[in-house]
Parts: C-alpha cells; structure tokens; sequence
C-alpha cells in the first residue's frame, strides 16, 4: 500500500468538496494516467 504524500487544510466544516480532489489525484496516480495521456494525445502546440 502506498502511502499519498499530499496534504490537505484544516477546516471546521464536516466535509468539504475537496476531498474529491485527493481521491481524483490518487487515483491518476495509481492509473499512470499521466503517461497515458502524453502517449495518445500530442504535445502543445504541435498541430
């Protein structure tokens, strides 16, 4: 199990919407979305 490096703020309120940021970023980590992409798609400004 990895363990996510990425820090949230504290905040009074029960839940926010940012908790789907931590789980969105985990998870294109966890894929290797990012190579996936630079694979299928070209680089900026290349068209």
């Amino acid at each position: 199990m990895n363990i996510l490096n990425d820090k949230l703020d504290t905040t009074n309120e029960l839940l926010t919407s940012r908790i789907g940021l931590i789980t969105l970023a985990h998870t294109i980590r966890v894929l290797d979305l990012s190579k996936t992409i630079d694979q299928h798609f070209p680089a900026l400004g290349s068209n």
